[in-house]
C-alpha cells in the first residue's frame, strides 16, 4: 500500500476527490484545504492520468510540533535523515525512469509567520539528503528527477516526493497563452460538474485560448466553441493541434450565436470577469445578452457551467441555478455556477 496526497485548487477538493476515488485500487481518506489524502494498493500510473488535480505525490512524512523559532532548521535537517525516500524512488521507478542517484529539487510552503524562510528550509533538507542518500541537489525544479514538496501548517509538516516529472496541472499543449486563460485543472472540474460524456456536444461561446474545449475533447465530446477575438480563434487552432484533437472553432459574438434552439447539451464558459479581461461595453449588459442566447441554444436536458467573478450578473428566464462554488484562481475568488432546466 502506497500513501498518497494530492493538491488542487481551492474549492474544488470534492471534485477532485470524487475523481481520485474512482480511480481503481484508490481509497480516499480525508479531504482537507487544497488536499486529498489517500491509499493506493495497485498501480500508481493512472494517478498522473488525473485532470482536475494540481499535483499528485507519495508522502514519505509527517512532522508534528512544527514551531517558529530558527533553531527548527536543525530540526528539520534531523527528521529528513528519517524521510522514506529510497522506497518513494523506487515506486515512481515503475511509472518513469529514476537514476540510483537521482538530482532532486526541494519545494517548500508554510502558513503563518516564522523566524525562517522558505530557502533556509530547503537548504536544511537538501544538506540531509545528501548526506544520507548521495543525491545531488539541484536548486531548478526543471532540472530535476525527483522533487520533494514540504508542506507546514500551524505546527505539522507532510512531506512528499513528486510522482510525475513535472506538476500536474501544466499541459504540454499550453502553448499559446492568452490573458485571462483558465487552468486547466479547473476547466476540467467544471466539465464534471456539468457530467460531459463521449459523445456530448459541448459548446464554449468565449473560447480564448481553448483550455475547456480541449479538455472536453479529450474527454470524447464534439467540441464547438467561438471567440469575437481572431487572436483566440488562431491560439485555440494552435493548441488543439498541438493536443492532437479536433473540434469546430469559428470567430462569433456570443450574444447572437449562429446555433439552432436547443441544439447544445452542454455549456461551459469562462465569461470575460474580473482584471483578466475586458469587453468594450457596460459587463452587465453582456451578461445578459450572453445568458438569454444560452438559454435558447441549450437542449431541454441541457446543463451550462460559467466561471465569473460577478456571478449576480447571470440572468436567465427559464434556466434554474443547480450549483455554486467558490474557488481561488488568479488571487481572485471567481464562482462556478451551474444551470439547467430541471433540479
Amino acid at each position: 500500500m502506497t500513501s498518497i496526497f494530492v493538491l488542487t485548487t481551492r474549492g474544488l477538493e470534492a471534485i477532485s476527490a470524487d475523481e481520485i476515488a474512482a480511480l481503481p485500487d484508490v481509497t480516499v481518506t480525508s479531504t482537507s484545504y487544497r488536499r486529498i489524502n489517500a491509499e493506493c494498493t495497485g498501480a500508481l500510473a493512472p494517478l498522473l492520468d488525473l485532470r482536475t488535480v494540481d499535483d499528485v505525490y507519495l508522502k514519505v512524512g509527517s512532522w508534528e510540533d512544527v514551531l517558529h523559532t530558527r533553531d527548527m532548521l536543525a530540526q528539520f535537517n534531523a527528521w529528513s535523515d528519517h524521510l522514506e525516500l529510497a522506497q518513494a524512488a523506487a515506486n515512481i521507478n515503475t511509472v518513469r525512469p529514476i537514476p540510483e542517484k537521482p538530482l532532486f529539487s526541494v519545494s517548500v510552503s508554510f502558513l503563518g509567520k516564522r523566524n525562517y524562510n522558505a530557502d533556509e528550509v530547503k537548504v536544511s533538507i537538501a544538506d540531509s539528503v545528501t548526506f544520507t542518500h548521495g543525491w545531488e541537489y539541484t536548486a531548478d525544479d526543471r532540472n530535476a528527477n525527483l522533487n520533494i514538496r514540504v508542506f507546514i501548517e500551524h505546527e505539522q509538516a507532510i512531506v512528499g516526493v513528486r510522482l510525475g516529472q513535472h506538476a500536474q496541472h501544466e499541459r504540454l499543449y499550453k502553448m499559446v497563452e492568452r490573458p485571462g486563460a483558465l487552468e486547466p485543472t479547473v476547466a476540467s472540474a467544471m466539465l464534471r460538474l456539468v457530467d460531459v460524456q463521449a459523445g456530448h456536444r459541448l459548446l464554449d461561446p468565449c473560447c480564448g485560448s481553448g483550455t475547456i474545449l480541449i479538455e472536453a475533447a479529450l474527454m470524447g465530446a464534439v467540441v464547438h466553441g467561438g471567440d469575437n477575438d481572431s487572436e483566440a480563434i488562431k491560439a485555440t487552432r494552435e493548441n488543439m493541434k498541438d493536443a492532437a484533437v479536433q473540434g469546430t472553432v469559428e470567430q462569433w459574438d456570443a450574444r447572437v450565436l449562429p446555433l439552432r434552439d436547443g441544439s447544445v447539451r452542454r455549456v461551459v464558459t469562462n465569461l470575460p470577469w474580473g482584471r483578466q479581461t475586458s469587453v468594450n461595453e457596460e459587463l452587465g449588459s453582456f451578461y445578459q445578452q450572453v445568458c438569454w442566447e444560452l438559454e435558447r441554444i441549450v437542449s431541454n436536458k441541457g446543463r451550462i457551467a460559467i466561471l465569473t467573478s460577478v456571478p449576480h450578473l447571470l440572468q436567465f428566464n427559464y434556466l434554474q441555478p443547480l450549483q455554486s462554488i467558490e474557488i481561488s484562481l488568479f488571487g481572485q475568488n471567481p464562482t462556478i455556477s451551474v444551470y439547467g432546466h430541471d433540479r
